[in-house]
């Protein structure tokens, strides 16, 4: 995930009863690029300024525009009650139609006096690359932390670019769903895969295999706008996953 990190500084002053204190620090941290739809938690941090002499207090007020239709964008909580802990957890809803957002904070220290300062961050909203696959264990006993990757052929090899774990209870199927938004993917055709426990350990699909993948074409075009920026790989129309438990070998009887 590529992270965001702005940052404002005040210098130091002193305060209106003489009291020194340091320069007001704020920064926030999350994506620069998510989803259409997604929900996404942002941190905002101050330290110093005003608000570190003595029992003074940190808040902060947000606004946020976009260049396109921003229905159903939220970034909440907007403004807070001032609090002496100066970390901050923010929600982003981004909406559903591809854009860029801009997202002013005000950041505020307060102490004897209020120092004020303002942070601007750019968020770019794409409709993602959404990858499905259905899977099943059809096993007797349960399938826990199954690892599976997700990974596109790049520079003469593969690379990951997703990667979790998955339960599964016998009998029990998932339905599996990555939004990907393809952060630096160039554009043109890309081979795209997906392997179950890479370290051929504890499941396979029906057959033996333990990889699937495909081919998407990214920002071609020719292609329209929902085929150029929205390669979509539906595993599931064309193959039902099947998890096999491969139950561990015997050992030898102990003497």
């Amino acid at each position: 995930m590529v992270a965001l990190m702005a940052m404002v500084l005040l210098a130091a002053l002193p305060g209106v009863h003489g009291e020194e204190y340091g320069p007001l620090y704020a920064h926030i941290e999350g994506p620069l690029v998510v989803s259409t739809g997604s929900v996404t938690m942002y941190t905002l941090e101050m330290v110093g300024g005003p608000a570190e002499v003595g029992a003074g207090n940190y808040s902060y007020k947000a606004t946020m525009t976009g260049d396109g239709d921003t229905y159903g964008a939220f970034f909440l909580p907007g403004t807070v009650e001032p609090s002496p802990d100066g970390t901050f957890h923010i929600n982003l809803t981004a909406p559903k139609a591809a854009q860029t957002l801009t997202i002013s904070i005000e950041c505020s220290s307060a102490g004897a006096e209020t120092v004020k300062n303002t942070l601007t961050l750019k968020v770019k909203v794409v409709e993602p690359i959404v990858l499905k696959a259905t899977v099943r264990n059809t096993g007797e006993v349960a399938a826990i932390g199954v690892p599976l990757s997700l990974q596109v052929y790049e520079d003469g090899e593969w690379r990951e670019f997703y990667s979790t774990t998955v339960d599964l209870a016998a009998g029990e199927a998932y339905a599996f769903q990555y939004n990907w938004t393809a952060i630096g993917l160039g554009s043109g055709e890309h081979k795209v895969r997906m392997v179950l426990d890479p370290g051929d350990r504890i499941v396979a699909f029906e057959g033996g295999s333990t990889v699937y993948g495909t081919t998407i074409y990214y920002d071609m075009p020719g292609y329209g706008w929902a085929n150029t920026l929205m390669g979509v790989l539906v595993v599931a129309l064309a193959l039902v996953l099947i998890y096999v438990w491969r139950r561990p070998a015997k050992g030898k009887r102990r003497r």
